[in-house]
């Protein structure tokens, strides 16, 4: 110990002890307060990519609902489900 810390009287120690624990104590709730702000930035986002997410896909693939669901379409989806299992329709391959 240095002489200054030797001439310190105990209530001088003790306060000393005081202050230095108060500032641990905020640096601590300071590291809980920005922890649970990192987890929100991380947990927001995605409720919100949840709830607002999906109608917005529907508005952007509404223009090509059409391509989707022609009747067209449906044949050559049925032709290649035909070909999965190994035989197909000639007839209908020539429409």
């Amino acid at each position: 110990m240095s002489n200054e810390e030797q001439k310190l009287t105990p209530e001088e120690l003790l306060l000393k002890i005081y202050e230095n624990t108060e500032k641990t104590r905020k640096y601590i709730l300071m590291g809980r307060i920005l922890s649970l702000i990192y987890i929100l930035m991380i947990v927001v986002p995605i409720i919100l990519a949840v709830v607002y997410l999906p109608p917005m896909l529907e508005r952007a693939f509404k223009p090509y609902e059409e391509l989707f669901s022609n009747s067209k379409s449906q044949e050559v989806m049925g032709q290649l489900e035909a070909l999965k299992d190994g035989g197909f329709d000639l007839d209908s391959l020539l429409k």
